[in-house]
This record gives C-alpha cells, structure tokens and sequence, in this order.
C-alpha cells in the first residue's frame, strides 16, 4: 500500500469507527463526554489530559509532549523529537509553563530532529519532566486566559503533583528510554510533602559501559524534586528541575565514510536548571495566587572536520536562554454569576548566541546578547447565565515590551470567550489577540528592526454535539500576524514563522503578514472499563506568508492535511492467586502531509563542511512527501498487596514504514540525499510502585 493510500485508510478509520460510550482520553471538554481528567481549566478550550494517558498510550515513552503530538492540528515536525507545529505555527510561537510559570525550552538534547543539528528555542529529544511527578495537564493552541501570553502557537500548561501527603510510596522504572527511581510522603506531621525523581538515560548507561552506537553517544540525566504544604484554606510550593544531557558524534576512521556527517566529530552539551514557587490561598470572596521561578538553558556544540591525521575546527556555537517569570493574580467572585480577576505577569528573558564558522567562505558569524522584558496587567470577568448553559468572559491585557534599554512598545490584547450548552449540543466562539516576544526574529533580526512584536489575531468557533454514543466537535479558526519577521531569498519572502533553528545563512531585513486557517474534526468514544476506546481526528489547514506582490505562499508547516486515530482497550481479572491483573492494547495511527523545503542545490563539485540550505528564491517547492506511522503498546498491570507493577512494551512506527526526515544535498556525495526518518523501534519497560 502506497503512503498516500495509508494516509488515506488512517483518515477514513478515523471518521468512521463504530461509536461507543463517551471520550475515551484526554480531557477535552465534549458534551456529554466524560471528562476525567481533574485540571483546573484555565479555558474552555484547553485540551486536558491526565498522567496515565501518558503511560497508556503508545510510542509516548512517557513524554507529555509526544501525548500532545496525538492531538488534532498538532504536527511532530520530526519523530526523533517533541518539536511540535501547531495548526501550522513555528514550533518557536509555543510556550512551556510549569505551575503556571513560564519557563525556558524544557528538554534534554535541543539540537535533537534539526536539519543543521543547531540547538533550538522549543522542543528536544524528550522532556527533563519525569511523567512520574506529572499531574493532570493540558494543552492550549486557544482560548488563552488573560493571565497567559507570550504564545502565539500553543502553551504546553504542566503541573507537578503534590507528594503524597498520608504515606510514603517509592517507584522504580526502567525502560530502553531511561531508568527512574521517585519517592514521596510526608515529612512529619509539618503539613508538608516532599515527592523527588531521578532519571538516566538506558543509552547513556550503556556508554559508559562501552557499548558503541555507530559513533554517536546519547545521554541525558535530570532530577525533579517539589515541596508541597497545605494549611486549612492555603497551599504553597517549591520546586525545582535540573537536568544534563549530551550527544557525542565520533565517526570510526577505519569506517568507509557514506554521508557528509561522517566528516566530522561533534560534540553537543546540553544544561537546563528550573527552580520555582507557587502560593494559593482562598478567601470567602475569592482566591488570590502568586508565583515566581527562574529558569536557564544552556547548549554547547563544537564540530570538528574529521580526518585520521588532521582535526580542524569548523564550528563552535553556544545558544543560552535565561528567564524570569512571575504573577500574581486575584479573583473575586461577586456572586453566583459573576467573577472580576485582575492580576499582572511579568518576563525578563537573555537570549545569548555565538556562532563561529570558520574558514567557510560561506555563512556568516553571529555574536548577539538580547535582554527583554514584558509586563502585562490584566483584568477581566466571567458572567453565568442563571441556568449555568451560557458563559461569557471579557479580558483585556496590555503587554508592555521592552527591547534592550530604549525599545518601549506595548500591545492591547482583548480577549472574548462564549460558550453555550444545550442538550447535548455545545458551542464555544473565542475572539482573541495574542503577542509574544520575537526571539528569532531578535536574533537573526538588524539591530536597527528590533522596532515590532509580532501580533497574532485570532478568531475560532467550536461546535461539539453527542450522536448517539459517539461525541463530535467540529472547529474552525483564523488566525492572522499584519507584521512578521522577515528574510529576503530574491524576490521571496521567507517570514520567521517558517524557522525552527537559528539559521546564520539568513538575515531579517523585512517585515510581512503572515496566516493560518483551517478545520478541524473529532470524533470519541468508549470507556476504558467497559471495552474499546478510540479517539479520532482530520485536520486540514493552511500556513501562509505575504509576498511583495500580494500573493500568498505555503509556509515550512503547511502540511495540508493532518489525520489520527488512536484505539484501545483493557481486559481486567485476575491471576491464579486472585491478584487484580489487566491486560491492555493501544494503537495510533498518524499521518500527515510532509514538511515543505526550497530547491536542493550544490555547490559545483566542491567539498564543503558545512550543509547547504535549500534554494528558497522559488519558494517552498519541494515536500518530503506524505508522513505515516502506526504505532503500538501492549502492557500488563498486577496488584500484590502494596506493590504494583507493569510490564509493556512501545513500538514506535511497528510496521516499519519508511518515512522521510529532511531533504539536502550533500557535498561528500555531491548529489541530493535524503534522512530517513526513524524505522521500527521498540522500548521495553518496567514499572513497580510500592505504597
């Protein structure tokens, strides 16, 4: 079967399945659909899931990221990564926050699926957040509350779970991905809870022990830890992340050299540090909330031109990331219907980049250090009609920016959500204008243009209706940014929404507008205790730039289509020693139309150590064709008195299709060439709780 014929089959199985029960994951808000998950929503648009959908579905190796990459208008630009495009925005417009904070790209290896293996502003080979401190969590790609911003793409909201506040309970896992070891409990009778998680890397630990992996060594460690105290009406927390990780890429001289990559020894680096506190406390009239954290991202890579009697340096570079976050915020309720919030947030980023290309001839070097900062009051309300059907929220947040010492620029952000229940029909209308600091843009950008931020506006309706036994929600959405950062290729116009890694081959020198639109529908059902689950979806989109002439070009991240189906369920009972024992399966299915590049070009013949980047003087031309994986986990879960375990196993992409990662022309083999993406991989693991 062709790919395009699979892409095909996914989307007709994921309109068509037999419907069942209510939604079977995740913690979308369809009517009549049972919401498990227990997030507080921020919005009635945020896509909530829990953590165990993170251990049940398959191929997520216990990323959150990668559970959200199953959602609908999600693209996981590439599978050996949790970079993720959404509703055709740059990976660069999302936002991590972690209890509500703000914070710096969250992962281990951010250089990891990049076609220059540069490190990135957004994404990285998994999150430095352990699925075992995870609580319930969500999504966001609209319907931002006014207390968030700073995303025009989507916000990834995280929260960390309070430690077990009753009894002390351990956990050991271990997994092809890593090995954790997590305990919480009680400390004393203070109020207090404490719940720690440390994890390495299974490849990192064969390294160590020798093992080689065609040259290249992977390995990450991180450390999670979070303090939580309770009182009758307030809570508070501390918390922090650390994490380490490392990617060494040494070809073997004695080897026959393939590809241009084998030219060379690379050596990446990679040190995240989070650390953060929330306080809450409630009043009889309303809630007040505060928190505050600092975090710091920090990448080295130094590539060397390879050759068994001479090691010339080629490249060294450093990406550094620093932020402040902060907020406090206050809710009145004035009465059954009425709620007032007003509150403030604050964000003092250091963006810091150096990138040296020696003795290229090509490229160019980049030095560049940015200091921003944005405050952003906000104050808004939410009305309840008396029979509790309708809602209205107003919001109006102003952001003021400040670029460096003497760029002040500040945006008006309105914000209007309505959502009407009746029977079981649902409608949610969100008009909404978004802002966030441009840092590509900054980066890349003439000192003398650091005078804009980009402004999504953004309009979207939602209709969900139950049919039967099956839920459905249909949603359409505009979005539209009048100024955008801007590189000029001839007479094309390659606006930043089409980067993810900071290309020193291009420059800003431009502004233009840049669009996204499309269509979204869902389809769940099924409850995990009483048979088969599923949750289904087809999105189609565009993602577009102005060009000088008026026209309008696709982006990198036009993928045009985007199709998933996800299916499961359990078998319970008991083994012979009347132990609780279940049996599980799950399925994805997902496919998408590849990401866009320019024209491959070469260079005539001559050896360059550097990649080439693709000719966009004619735009967008080429795509690396239509994207399919199935994939899927089988699992086992036992009770023994205190003591649980599971067994499972992931299969990412089980039937082996062959998918293509990136598309370039390389200079060793002087001809075009293309990256394959992942082909069949499995990761076994193993997981007991003692309580």
């Amino acid at each position: 079967m062709t790919r395009s014929r699979l892409l095909v089959f996914c989307l007709f199985l994921s309109l068509s399945v037999t419907a069942q029960d209510s939604l079977s994951f995740g913690g979308i808000d369809l009517p009549g659909a049972e919401v498990r998950a227990s997030y507080l929503q921020v919005s009635p648009l945020a896509q909530a899931f829990t953590i165990e959908e993170v251990r049940r579905l398959p191929a997520t190796f216990y990323d959150p990221a990668r559970l959200i990459a199953l959602l609908p208008g999600v693209v996981q630009t590439n599978d050996q990564a949790n970079h993720l495009s959404v509703r055709g925005n740059t990976p660069n417009a999302n936002l991590w926050r972690l209890n509500g904070l703000a914070v710096v790209n969250p992962n281990h290896t951010a250089n990891a699926g990049t076609f220059y293996d540069l490190p990135t502003l957004n994404g990285g080979g998994t999150n430095a957040l352990s699925a075992q401190v995870l609580d319930n969590s969500a999504f966001l790609a609209g319907g931002l509350p006014a207390r968030y911003g700073n995303a025009t793409g989507g916000t990834f909201d995280l929260r960390l779970r309070p430690g077990n506040h009753d009894k002390r309970v351990h956990q050991l896992q271990a997994s092809l991905i890593g090995f954790d070891a997590a305990t919480e409990g009680p400390i004393a009778n203070s109020g207090i809870s404490y719940l720690v998680n440390a994890r390495y890397s299974f490849t990192g630990l064969l390294a160590d022990l020798g093992v080689d992996f065609g040259g290249e060594e992977i390995s990450f460690s991180d450390i999670n830890a979070h303090l939580h105290g309770r009182t009758e009406r307030s809570a508070y927390s501390l918390f922090t992340v650390l994490g380490r990780s490392t990617n060494y890429f040494s070809p073997d001289p004695d080897e026959e050299v393939t590809e241009q990559k084998e030219l060379f020894d690379i050596d990446f680096e990679n040190d995240l540090a989070i650390v953060g506190a929330n306080f809450k406390t409630d009043f009889t009239s309303g809630t007040l909330t505060a928190g505050a954290a600092f975090s710091t991202l920090n990448t080295e890579r130094i590539q060397d031109f390879f050759d068994p009697n001479l090691r010339v340096q080629v490249y060294d570079g450093t990406l550094d990331q620093q932020r402040i976050s902060a907020f406090v915020d206050h809710e009145v309720i004035l009465s059954q219907q009425v709620t007032l919030q007003a509150g403030a947030e604050l964000l003092e980023d250091r963006f810091d980049t150096a990138t040296n290309f020696y003795n290229s001839g090509t490229g160019r070097n980049i030095e560049r250090s940015v200091e921003a900062r944005s405050v952003a009051p906000y104050v808004g309300t939410r009305i309840l009609s008396k029979s509790g059907g309708g809602a209205l929220e107003l919001a109006a947040r102003a952001a003021w920016y400040q670029i460096g010492n003497n760029r002040n620029l500040i945006v008006f952000e309105p914000r209007l959500r309505y959502r009407l229940r009746w029977n079981d029909q649902r409608v949610v209308v969100a008009l909404e204008r978004l802002s966030r600091m441009p840092y590509a843009g900054l980066l890349l950008g003439s000192e003398a243009f650091f005078d804009f931020i980009p402004v999504n506006n953004q309009a979207s309706v939602a209709y969900g209706r139950k049919l039967g036994k099956v839920n459905t929600l249909l949603t359409a959405y505009y979005q539209y940014t009048p100024g955008e950062y801007a590189a000029r290729v001839g007479d094309f116009l390659l606006s930043a929404n089409n980067f993810l890694e900071i290309d020193p081959n291009f420059v800003f020198t431009t502004r233009t507008a840049t669009r996204r639109y499309g269509l979204e529908a869902e389809v769940a059902g099924g409850q995990r205790e009483k048979g088969w689950y599923y949750r289904g979806s087809a999105s189609l989109f565009r993602a577009e730039t102005e060009q000088s002439d008026e026209s309008w070009a696709k982006d990198r991240y036009s993928s045009d289509l985007v199709a998933k189906l996800t299916l499961g369920r359990e078998w319970p009972g008991t083994d012979n020693n009347a132990n609780a024992r279940t049996y599980g399966f799950n399925v994805a299915l997902i496919g998408y139309g590849g990401e866009r590049t320019g024209r491959i070009v070469g260079n005539s013949g001559r050896l360059n150590p550097y990649f080439i980047p693709p000719d966009y003087g004619e735009g967008f031309v080429n795509t690396n064709g239509v994207y399919f994986r199935p994939d899927l986990r089988v699992y086992r879960t036992k009770e023994r008195g205190q003591r649980s375990t599971t067994i499972a196993l992931d299969i990412q992409n089980v039937a082996g299709v062959s998918n293509t990662a990136a598309s370039y022309f390389d200079t060793f083999l002087n001809r075009p060439n293309e990256r394959e993406a992942l082909p069949l991989i499995p990761v076994l693991s193993y997981r007991v709780v003692w309580r």
